[in-house]
């Protein structure tokens, strides 16, 4: 309730604000009105469900609430869905990076706002919300940390801001083009399959909750992540391939799937080859990482899988 009446509020509250002229700000005309929480026990809103059978993907969400602001309404029932959707799973992050949870509330609403004053401007989520809304609460406390609003945050926020930057260059670009190579990847993959992938892998939710959203029953969802993991490595292994450097780093990358498949087990010109390359070896601790992931999500796997050595 506390949360509802604040997001009923935010544009009032914030009337007085010297940033008012900007877009983003609570005041400005343009700002986008966020839907106002609701009691547990409404999950539709206007014949429509949030989760469950026959609810809608957020992609097709998205689509309805590019439509809904092109004819001029101010209160669109997509975005109501998309925001009980994922208005939980943004505050709880929120909270991780600040102190109080009214500050928290505080960045999941700019958080919202931002996401829908983008979809209405052509841009804004693709595919799944949760992974974009994410990335703009983690965005949005870090202008707060260059401003007033510093003394908000957790100690650990501030801590990992004083530390990012100290990684070691060559690492840093390595890394940043990884995440590049996974980003693509992922975005190659069907709508569901990103949806999974994110609330099982990402999160970490429980199947019967992923049920809920996807509609379908837990064993279903454990099921789809695991032909979703294998389309992520697959697509994964692909993007590698493509953005190779060179013809010996295109030979090798043929061979990181197979090793994976087999355990981690290389042949001293794959070891030798992951020593000297960082970028070959980046990929082939992310397909590790995937691999592990894959069988902990599929017990059948874990049945007939060769003993870790761990």
């Amino acid at each position: 309730r506390r949360a509802a009446s604040h997001h009923r509020a935010a544009g009032d509250a914030a009337a007085d604000d010297t940033a008012g002229d900007h877009p983003g700000h609570p005041g400005h005309p343009d700002r986008p009105v966020l839907p106002a929480t609701r009691e547990p026990g409404g999950p539709c809103v206007r014949g429509v469900c949030a989760t469950g059978a026959g609810a809608p993907s957020d992609q097709e969400l998205t689509r309805r609430l590019k439509e809904e602001y092109a004819s001029g309404a101010t209160s669109p029932a997509s975005g109501d869905i998309l925001y009980r959707r994922h208005h939980q799973a943004t505050l709880s992050y929120a909270r991780t990076c600040c102190r109080a949870l009214h500050d928290a509330e505080d960045l999941a609403s700019e958080a919202f706002i931002r996401t829908f004053q983008a979809v209405r401007a052509g841009g804004g989520p693709r595919g799944p919300w949760r992974p974009y809304l994410l990335t703009v609460v983690r965005h949005t406390a870090l202008e707060w940390s260059e401003g007033e609003r510093q003394i908000l945050l957790t100690a650990d926020f501030e801590t990992w801001l004083q530390h990012a930057p100290m990684a070691d260059p060559q690492w840093h670009v390595v890394a940043r083009e990884d995440r590049q190579l996974l980003v693509r990847a992922f975005r190659r993959l069907p709508e569901r399959w990103q949806t999974v992938l994110w609330h099982t892998l990402v999160e970490e939710e429980p199947p019967q909750r992923v049920a809920s959203l996807l509609g379908i029953s837990p064993s279903g969802v454990t099921s789809l992540a695991f032909r979703a993991r294998e389309g992520l490595r697959e697509s994964y292994l692909q993007s590698h391939l493509e953005s190779a450097a060179n013809d010996r780093c295109r030979h090798f990358s043929a061979m990181l799937g197979a090793s994976v498949r087999r355990g981690g087990v290389r042949g001293h010109a794959l070891a030798r080859h992951l020593a000297e390359c960082a970028f070959c070896a980046h990929a082939y601790k992310e397909l590790l990482g995937l691999n592990a992931a894959m069988r902990t999500a599929n017990p059948t796997a874990n049945r007939t899988a060769a003993p870790s050595p761990h």
